[in-house]
């Protein structure tokens, strides 16, 4: 970062904890904490070294089967790094948004699952993650605010605009393609896996669910005043939208499918499905993961993906405790030559396949 750039983000921090100071009432002290705090929650996410990941969740291990465009396109005031995969003859085009903690390339059993069943995939790396720019990934609504610049920008490309669209995306990226149906009309289908329903008050669910309410004026370890102030200033009318309304202004078919031990995004607490009684819109079917499959992420492979999984952790834990140590990067990556990746990130077929029928009939 360069002085000039470095000096401009202090007067735009600056200006911030002044505009959150007045409109709060809240001494610059505790506004200086509390965002602080709120900050580290959201940092930047590098790819991770393809040496020690398991899966085929690197387009290095895919490549010759699966051939891709990348670009970038605009987000505000970041470029995103995006990606294109074509199908011959393909008249539909799935747009995939990754979960946090993850890119693209982490979702790319789902892409290939896709294309090979006669689809255009479209995705990309969301701000603050892997190839796109931001050093951050500032907050809940970020998947958002980039799903809707990315479909602008599918919808103004001479190319990209010929498809019908279709929407897939996993936890925040679940979030963002069910509240995304509030401002674009022109989706055919949506499909959202451990989806939560705002990004505007997640936080004060994830607060309220291990704390409880603890007073009126703290919500999920932040004065009240400081969250609602901060997210508005951060993302503006965004914070209006939420999941529920996104599907009630539309009668596309949507497809939610959750588990029932999801230890991320809770199933009774933040999950669309915990918001069923809230959907008026009758084109939705829900898909409950339960058993090997109720979890965050083990809802989207299959049973024998999780299965071999369970057996990988356990091999490298008996690594762990022969050695007595951490294994080095080294040994790390010769135990990882030895994993059988296809298996490993094999996708639940069954809830798949719904999706897919969903999408063909639309």
């Amino acid at each position: 970062m360069g002085s000039n750039e470095f000096g401009q983000k202090l007067k735009d921090n600056a200006k911030i904890l002044g505009q959150i100071a007045l409109s709060t009432g809240l001494q610059i002290g505790t506004v200086l904490g509390a965002k602080a705090l709120y900050d580290s929650f959201f940092p930047r996410y590098e790819k991770r070294d393809i040496d020690t990941i398991f899966g085929e969740f690197d387009y290095s291990r895919v490549e010759e089967k699966l051939p891709r465009t990348t670009f970038f396109f605009p987000s505000g005031q970041w470029k995103l790094q995006g990606y294109f995969y074509p199908c011959y003859n393909a008249k539909k085009m799935v747009v995939v948004c990754h979960g946090m903690h993850s890119g693209s390339d982490d979702y790319l059993p789902f892409i290939s699952y896709f294309v090979n069943n006669g689809y255009a995939v479209f995705s990309y790396d969301c701000q603050g993650t892997y190839a796109s720019q931001g050093d951050s990934t500032v907050g809940m609504c970020t998947p958002l605010v980039n799903l809707d610049h990315a479909l602008t920008y599918i919808e103004n490309d001479s190319q990209l605009s010929r498809y019908k669209l279709y929407l897939f995306g996993h936890s925040w990226g679940g979030y963002a393609v069910t509240t995304v149906l509030s401002l674009h009309k022109n989706i055919c289908g949506c499909a959202a896996i451990a989806p939560f329903n705002s990004g505007y008050t997640l936080i004060k669910e994830k607060g309220e669910q291990y704390a409880g309410s603890l007073t009126d004026s703290l919500v999920g370890g932040f004065p009240k005043e400081f969250l609602d102030t901060y997210q508005a200033l951060l993302f503006k009318d965004y914070v209006k939208l939420d999941a529920v309304k996104g599907i009630n202004s539309t009668d596309v078919p949507v497809f939610i499918a959750h588990g029932t031990r999801d230890f991320v995004i809770s199933y009774a607490h933040q999950s669309v499905i915990s918001h069923k009684d809230e959907i008026r819109q009758k084109n939705v079917t829900y898909y409950v993961g339960t058993d090997d499959q109720a979890g965050h992420n083990t809802i989207l492979h299959s049973k024998r993906a999780v299965a071999y999984q369970k057996l990988v952790d356990k091999e490298l834990k008996r690594l762990t405790n022969e050695y007595d140590r951490d294994l080095t990067q080294e040994e790390k990556a010769e135990f990882c030559k030895k994993v059988d990746h296809a298996l490993y990130s094999e996708v639940n077929t069954e809830m798949m396949q719904e999706i897919l029928n969903m999408f063909n009939n639309v």
